[in-house]
């Protein structure tokens, strides 16, 4: 026994307290190091995420509504739609575009959230059955905003349907377990050391790095450009077939808004790769992403009027050499460019 005792002692103890020291490790360094740190395992922006958090605003914006019967019954200036650029993604709810919203423009905004269901991952899809089963008109919301990001584009309106005769309704209990659930997944010791493995030994890391030809984020590495792979691998290449049905998807949420009498604005954030992809040093070894500029080719000229594209917004501020345009260590813009996009859609409002 005592000699089974020492061989586990010189074998199985190192290895179990090594796991120990590297589970509590990347869950104390990963905690406020923006989306791309955390999901790439990298050490480093907390500091940095902190910094940009300051300047944020004061939450203003009422969220919370999940239900699309109590929101028949709601009356505001603006519904949102859309996805982490209009939950908090970044530095939170305080920082995001919304919330500048609701500031400057001096109207109710109202945050719609739908329960989770495999048909609703997409804002479109949710603005569409909103508008087309009648839970909000002009009586009730004058404007709609639908924001989307980029890299989900094409998968998302290649499966738009216009078919819904109902949505989900939430369940507290179940959507509760859920989301517990999910945060377990998420957060797990053990998970982040498996990934921590995978990426660090067998080269599978989702984030990629590009140095870049000038300073232009704030962070610990000014002149390195960190961006989710998917950047790269969606939106590229898009067929006849897929530029038909994104037009498609378009052009049915811009009528159905129009038979409800509700203003809409439809907001395509950029992805990260996409918006900084001209300024990589040297020979870019990525493909270049032009699906914002394709779009804006594709719509007709009734339906481009809808349109608000945070690349026409951002980039020129990218190209003047202003830090910061989007966060180093995250996937999401700064709240300095939520600002810059709030103003531009509070332009389009009536």
């Amino acid at each position: 026994m005592r000699k089974f005792l020492t061989i586990i002692s010189y074998t199985v103890l190192p290895v179990w307290l090594a796991l120990v020291g590297l589970a509590t490790y990347l869950w104390v360094t990963n905690d406020k190091s923006g989306d791309l740190m955390r999901l790439g395992l990298i050490d480093g922006g907390a500091e940095y995420t902190d910094s940009i958090f300051e300047l944020a605003l004061p939450e203003v914006y009422y969220t919370g509504q999940e239900n699309d019967s109590l929101l028949r019954l709601d009356t505001c200036g603006v519904v949102v739609v859309g996805d982490s650029f209009s939950h908090g993604g970044g530095v939170g709810k305080t920082g995001d575009y919304v919330n500048y919203l609701a500031h400057e423009s001096g109207r109710k905004v109202v945050v719609y959230t739908p329960p989770k269901d495999p048909t609703l991952d997409s804002p479109m899809q949710v603005a569409y059955d909103l508008l087309n089963l009648g839970v909000i008109d002009s009586t009730n919301c004058r404007n709609l905003v639908v924001q989307e990001v980029e890299r989900y584009l094409v998968d998302r309106h290649c499966r738009f349907v216009t078919t819904h005769t109902s949505l989900p309704r939430p369940e507290a209990e179940d959507a509760g377990e859920a989301a517990e659930e999910e945060k377990r997944q998420d957060y797990s010791p053990l998970l982040r050391v498996k990934d921590y493995i995978f990426y660090r030994f067998l080269g599978a890391n989702p984030i990629y790095t590009a140095p870049l030809n000038q300073p232009l984020f704030g962070g610990e590495a000014p002149s390195k450009l960190y961006f989710y792979n998917d950047d790269v691998n969606l939106g590229i290449n898009v067929t006849d077939g897929q530029q038909r049905l994104i037009v498609s998807c378009f052009e049915d949420v811009i009528e159905a808004a129009r038979r409800q009498g509700v203003n809409l604005v439809i907001l395509i954030a950029a992805d990260k790769y996409d918006m900084y992809q001209d300024f990589i040093a040297g020979e870019n070894p990525y493909p270049a992403k032009t699906l914002n500029e394709d779009i804006a080719q594709w719509m007709p000229v009734e339906g481009k009027q809808c349109l608000l594209f945070s690349k026409d917004v951002l980039h020129p501020l990218v190209e003047r050499g202003v830090k910061d345009v989007y966060l180093y260590n995250d996937t999401h813009w700064s709240p300095a460019s939520s600002h810059l996009i709030s103003q531009a859609i509070i332009e389009r409002l009536r």
